[in-house]
């Protein structure tokens, strides 16, 4: 492995610019030097302390462009290139250079070797050489509805976006925007366009409204000068048009595909494809290709067309045809091709899902699951798969259950994967599965009863396995060491539907309960057979607020509870919440509080509508807030965060996908572990903080010269601490080789390592 970066280091950062096979590899390392040193990073097990990386899921390529070097696969949150020569992958988001975060649209432009990148707020970038340019075109506008880029068109040095807004001429040699035309309905309201072809001397228009066609040569600024054709069939949607073979071709979902002939200004429905719904279309090649129904589709010159069937091609969302062969942008497998003969999947290491309902952490892994169930809790059909980051690499773990809504792994290393409608299922270290439902346990069918069996959450304990059975009477239940059961009923009707559980020190079970069933949290004591039952009343909790959205134990045993108007701590079941002041109001008073995590220093993750925030032990001392604007998240709606307790990095799963921070912070005891220090060597390119982690519990850390003389001190968070390489003036550590020492706080133990650094 040493030996791989050392090349890949050699490779990419001592070759000057000029060497470069790519220009577009070349123009994002230069145009962010702040990111080589993360680049460097992003292929090893960790990545250093104070930086980021993203974890995109590539399973879902919507847009497709071509040149003669790369193929450029566009998902949500990046784009993917696949280097032609060697099938090596290269992405890049926001992380490296991109300046949006939900990707839509991509085309490349040959004639002027340029990347185009159309994004879901409006924004575009454009790619050429060593440069990325980033536009705004509604900067200076009053737009105040959805902006998204819904395609883009190139027609004589000019590319046309497609917008939610209208649509934006842009020059493609001068690489700024020409105009923008806007509300372009019938009476001059704003109008959707979804695509643009182009047939002769004209423009025609896929909006949410018909079909629009205009005249290149005229003012098409107003919307007066256009020819509407938005009765019958077109009143409504269309969703995607297309040129090919003398007609323009419009597809209208539910109807089917209508070709449109300029020779008699008339439209007509094709034979085929009646009925169905599209995803694209694209006169590529010597064929039209269309996506419909989660099949690919050809149609020739003669009009006949042709299923391309493969088993990859599982939910086609673009293609396009090169030589006679295709690149196809799938909804499950990602970036497909049949250049080589036969079809294969082109997919860089990422989560095999984009959307993430929640992320758990067991024993130097993360899981990311989507979910089962809608905010309404309707089931959502999603493949039965877990993806698992572990040493760096993402893999997806499958089960024979759909819906997954909980990950656990035991102390013998058993896996648990609950369902929203089956169950829960058990995949043991020796190979052994098992699935648990109304069957075989006592979990119960509801919703319809008798059907299915909703497991909402699952959570380890001493005593075994807690799993929340959602809509039972009996919606607590226990499977104990032994492979037997015990079943708890609800006396509280909100208890019956439980949608989280956390097991406290003293194994108290604490179950948020839904907000829209009552709410609040329900507290179980096994012992006593009693339960608490916790509000926002005086005298039963006194909650900020009964719709509960996360909860935590930290490492003295209090449980902090997130709610919609702020955070609170109890010491106990029965005692009031206690609610942590900082800048004199109520923790997060103003914040839907999505979700806590604990790290090793006992300091609290919390996650809100409005980004990431961490506070002390107390929670009355901010460390840091991150969102969108100082940081790489992807969004500032923060569903879930977990962390890898061995290494510090804390990842977040947002509406719009993962990414993860290297903090300061891992889990340790009261004595010594193996002592890691990352990176070492320190060289000079690089500008974060050196990691000393495998420490006691809140160690004390000196950092001395060669001879002894003190450079730096400090204390762990947790068994980590970390050195910025520089001396207490400020200054940058001279090259040379640092004594690291160590010592619990009654000074009996202790360690010594090395640092060198090398400038």
């Amino acid at each position: 492995m040493i030996a791989i970066l050392k090349l890949f280091y050699q490779t990419i950062f001592q070759k000057p610019a000029s060497l470069f096979k790519s220009r577009f590899i070349s123009c994002f390392l230069l145009l962010t030097p702040y990111f080589l040193l993360l680049v460097s990073y992003s292929f090893a097990q960790e990545i250093p302390i104070g930086t980021w990386r993203v974890h995109i899921s590539y399973n879902s390529v919507k847009s497709i462009a071509i040149d003669n070097d790369y193929i450029f696969g566009a998902t949500s949150n990046g784009v993917m290139l696949l280097d032609r020569d060697d099938n090596s992958i290269t992405s890049y988001s926001k992380m490296n250079g991109l300046s949006g975060t939900t990707v839509t649209y991509i085309q490349y432009d040959g004639t002027n070797e340029q990347l185009l990148i159309g994004y879901e707020d409006g924004k575009i970038d454009v790619i050429k050489g060593n440069t990325i340019k980033a536009l705004d075109p509604t900067q200076t506008t009053s737009i105040t509805g959805t902006k998204s880029i819904n395609h883009i068109a190139l027609h004589n040095g000019l590319a046309y976006l497609s917008a939610d807004f209208g649509v934006v001429v842009f020059d493609l040699v001068r690489a700024e925007v020409k105009e923008t035309w806007r509300d372009l309905g019938a009476s001059g309201e704003t109008l959707k366009i979804n695509a643009a072809t182009f047939k002769d001397d004209s423009i025609y228009l896929a909006t949410d409204k018909g079909v629009l066609a205009g005249d290149l040569d005229d003012n098409l600024l107003d919307f007066n000068n256009y020819k509407r054709y938005n009765t019958g069939t077109f009143s409504g949607a269309v969703q995607t048009i297309a040129a090919f073979n003398d007609k323009v071709y419009a597809a209208i979902n539910n109807a089917g595909l209508f070709g449109y002939i300029t020779a008699t200004g008339t439209w007509s429905i094709e034979s085929y494809l009646t009925g169905e719904t599209f995803t694209f279309l694209n006169a590529s090649g010597s064929n039209l290709l269309a996506g419909a129904n989660n099949k690919l589709w050809k149609i020739d010159a003669a009009n006949t067309i042709t299923e391309v069937a493969n088993e990859k091609i599982e939910a086609p969302l673009f293609a396009i045809e090169e030589n006679g062969k295709l690149w196809i942008g799938d909804n499950v497998n990602g970036l497909l091709s049949d250049i080589n003969g036969t079809f294969q999947s082109y997919l860089p290491n990422g989560p095999s899902q984009t959307e993430t309902f929640r992320l758990a952490s067991a024993d130097g892994s993360i899981y990311a699951i989507a979910g089962g169930y809608t905010s309404t809790f309707v089931k959502l059909n999603n493949k039965g798969v877990a993806d698992r980051f572990t040493n760096g690499v993402w893999t997806a773990q499958s089960t024979s259950l759909t819906d997954i809504t909980d990950v656990v792994v035991d102390p013998s290393g058993n896996s648990y994967f609950a369902s929203f409608g089956e169950g829960f299922e058990r995949q043991k270290t020796d190979g052994s599965v098992n699935v648990f439902n109304a069957n075989n346990s006592p979990l119960v069918n509801v919703n319809p009863p008798g059907k299915f069996v909703n497991i909402t959450a699952l959570a380890n304990s001493d005593d075994g396995l807690w799993v929340a059975n959602y809509g039972a009477v009996n919606s607590l239940h226990l499977l104990k060491t032994d492979d037997t059961w015990e079943s708890f009923s609800a006396p509280i009707v909100a208890a019956r539907y439980p949608v989280d559980l956390a097991v406290d020190l003293s194994d108290y079970v604490w179950m948020i309960t839904n907000p829209t069933q009552g709410g609040g949290i329900y507290v179980y004591d096994r012992t006593s057979k009693g339960y608490e039952y916790i509000t926002d009343a005086s005298g039963s909790g006194a909650l900020p607020s009964k719709n509960v959205r996360s909860i935590a134990v930290d490492h003295d045993g209090l449980v902090w509870v997130g709610t919609d108007i702020g955070v609170a701590y109890f010491f106990e079941p029965s005692g009031e919440a206690v609610k942590p002041i900082y800048e004199s109001r109520f923790l997060l008073r103003d914040d839907k509080v999505t979700t806590i995590a604990i790290d090793g220093g006992n300091r609290k993750w919390m996650g809100t509508e409005r980004g990431v925030w961490l506070f002390n032990a107390t929670g009355e001392e901010m460390i840091y807030n991150f969102t969108t604007d100082n940081s790489p998240l992807l969004s500032n709606v923060i569903r879930d965060i977990a962390i890898n307790h061995k290494t510090g990095e804390v990842f977040f799963a947002t509406d719009k996908g993962i990414v993860s921070y290297r903090s300061d912070a891992t889990e340790s005891n009261s004595i010594f572990q193996s002592v890691k220090i990352f990176p070492n060597p320190v060289t000079n390119n690089f500008n974060g903080s050196v990691g000393i982690n495998g420490l006691a519990t809140n160690a004390t850390v000196k950092i001395t010269d060669i001879s002894g003389k003190l450079i730096w001190q400090t204390q762990a968070n947790g068994g980590t601490a970390m050195w910025n390489v520089r001396d207490y003036n400020g200054r940058r550590a001279a090259t040379g080789v640092y004594l690291v020492f160590a010592a619990t706080s009654d000074g009996v133990e202790s360690v010594v390592g090395k640092i060198a650094v090398v400038e």
